[in-house]
């Protein structure tokens, strides 16, 4: 897709409209992707009871995988988005490029680490020396082989980024079925081809996400000069970080629970591990949700659209409420029979029916705090969107479920709507506080474009040398270009910088947002010799600074020369 239709794109009135467009190319691909993880789990099973316990064991491996090449392409995603909406477009393909010889280091990295360290984690993680040379063997391979990883993540992000949800979607399923395919002909042999056991599904796996990344191949940019990399590479990871974050929580929590309900029976742990399986279909609509808003909010934010914005938050959770209700009403009515899908033993089915009915009660909730660590991430505010994060998996989740545990097992499942709960009341607090600080940019809304030469404003800003700082790498980041000089005066004849930006006319609002947010007023004490009734002497006297004084003036733009 050229990047001028996705400009078109994100700026159309309709924000339904976008939604319906891009959200379900990207449901489809994660349905696929559902799909394939239980049929991969299913052949191996087949095969070897050992070897499905072998591909739990590299589980936390590869989630570390996704985690990280899908955190980089995320970071590349916002930055992209951010740019594009500044009409920054060739700053958006450096980043892009940027992100491909990152996803290349990280391959580098982690195949090297994996080679040395498969075997010791292997051999920590199980007793019998069967699972553990099974273990190593699809670890090996599977991570290894994991460029096919890094490189789709980042060029689906660059595709996704310009509003092309289709070909990551037509990727995503191709590598699946390529998978789905592969799988048992590798594993069980077929014809000329031998039978090579767990071997066999970790070059299926291999297979289908290097068929995934060619197909996505056209993402590719070329990377910016070797002096300004690292500052490319610095945003991305500032904007990717919760996203890896995020991921890396999951692996955490996930373990931290298991351990909780050995305590209680090996079927407590099933019922845990078929719920994850069976959510999955359920959070499809809302996962897709996630990965769609990110391009459009950093796109909709980056343009000084803050109503937008808004908008976008709301009709996200509005559409994403209307699916879980599919969700809670199959968990409300029909838990044995979802569980039955997977097993009949009858120890599972007494624990499970009852945990569904209590987990299916956080969806609704679940929809808030999981997309508002989003939205915070989109606007680069990873502080919020990584504590939302803490909170629902680690500072909530894990010690209600521990408290609840030592009551009876049955308490435990109130832990999910709980730190749902209380994880999205928390994220209320931030985006209305973020609203808050939005109604005071007056404003800064989206204008239309205009035909013809843009009107240019040059504006005159005089701040605190204190202030300097933040202001100007928060004028770079949103990509207006300035003259920054050192000036003396005021009331203390004290330092200042005066700063000089030239911008389009229907931009001088984000400009003053910017500076506004980051010039503070503080009050400072000075010695002054005031005349007392004792001789005179340094007297403290409070006075207040900072702060920040423009002037916009008009201006007549000239070619370059």
């Amino acid at each position: 897709m050229r990047a001028g239709s996705s400009y078109s794109l994100f700026d159309a009135e309709s924000i339904w409209s976008i939604l319906m467009r891009i959200a379900p190319p990207v449901m489809l691909a994660q349905l696929i992707q559902a799909m394939y993880n239980i049929v991969d789990s299913y052949f191996v099973g087949q095969f070897s009871n050992d070897g499905l316990t072998a591909l739990s064991i590299v589980y936390p491996v590869q989630l570390i995988v996704t985690a990280i090449a899908v955190g980089t392409g995320v970071g590349v995603n916002t930055l992209m988005s951010r740019y594009d909406g500044q009409g920054n477009h060739h700053l958006a393909d450096r980043t892009a490029g940027t992100g491909t010889v990152l996803a290349l280091v990280s391959w580098l990295v982690f195949a090297a680490a994996s080679g040395l360290l498969m075997g010791p984690f292997a051999a920590a993680s199980t007793e019998s020396a069967a699972v553990a040379e099974y273990a190593v063997t699809y670890g090996l391979i599977v991570c290894v082989g994991s460029l096919g990883v890094f490189l789709e993540s980042t060029w689906s992000k660059v595709h996704q980024a310009r509003g092309n949800m289709r070909l990551p979607m037509l990727a995503q399923i191709a590598g699946a079925a390529t998978n789905i395919v592969l799988d048992p002909i590798l594993i069980f042999g077929l014809g000329p081809v031998p039978a090579l056991g767990v071997a066999g599904a970790a070059y299926a796996t291999v297979a289908g996400q290097v068929l995934a990344a060619v197909i996505v191949s056209s993402g590719l940019r070329r990377p910016p000069a070797a002096r300004v990399f690292l500052s490319y590479a610095a945003r991305i990871y500032r904007l990717g970080y919760p996203s890896i974050f995020m991921q890396m929580l999951f692996t955490v929590y996930i373990m931290a629970l298991n351990m909780i309900l050995a305590g209680f029976s090996d079927a407590a742990v099933t019922v845990l591990g078929l719920y994850y399986k069976v959510q999955s279909f359920f959070f499809i609509p809302l996962s897709g949700l996630q990965t769609c808003i990110v391009p459009l909010l950093s796109y909709t934010y980056a343009k000084g659209a803050y109503p937008r914005c808004r908008q976008v938050v709301k009709n996200s959770v509005l559409l994403a409420m209307s699916f879980m209700l599919v969700g809670i009403a199959c968990f409300e009515l029909i838990p044995a029979q979802l569980l039955g899908i997977f097993t009949v033993d009858p120890l599972v089915l007494e624990i499970g029916v009852p945990a569904f009915h209590i987990i299916g009660v956080s969806f609704l909730p679940a929809v808030i705090s999981l997309i508002l660590p989003v939205f915070f991430q989109a606007i680069g505010a990873a502080l919020p969107s990584v504590l939302l994060s803490l909170t629902r998996q680690i500072f909530c989740l894990i010690p209600v479920f521990w408290a609840f545990s030592k009551v009876g097992l049955d308490y435990t499942w109130l832990a999910f709507p709980i730190a749902e709960t209380v994880t999205g009341t928390l994220g209320l607090f931030f985006y209305i506080h973020r609203i808050r600080i939005w109604d005071r940019y007056k404003g800064a809304v989206l204008k239309p474009e205009r035909k013809g030469a843009a009107a240019m404003k040059m504006i005159t800003a005089i701040i605190n040398k204190r202030d300097t700082g933040e202001v100007c790498a928060a004028l770079t980041e949103a990509g207006y270009y300035f003259t920054r000089m050192a000036s003396t005066g005021g009331f203390l004849t004290g330092g200042n910088t005066t700063l000089l930006i030239g911008t389009e006319e229907d931009r001088v609002s984000q400009v003053v947002a910017i500076i506004r947010q980051h010039c503070s007023r503080r009050t400072e004490k000075i010695s002054s010799n005031v005349q007392l009734a004792t001789p005179s002497a340094a007297y403290p006297t409070e006075v207040t600074v900072g702060g920040a004084t423009l002037f916009v003036s008009d201006v007549t733009q000239f070619e370059k020369i």
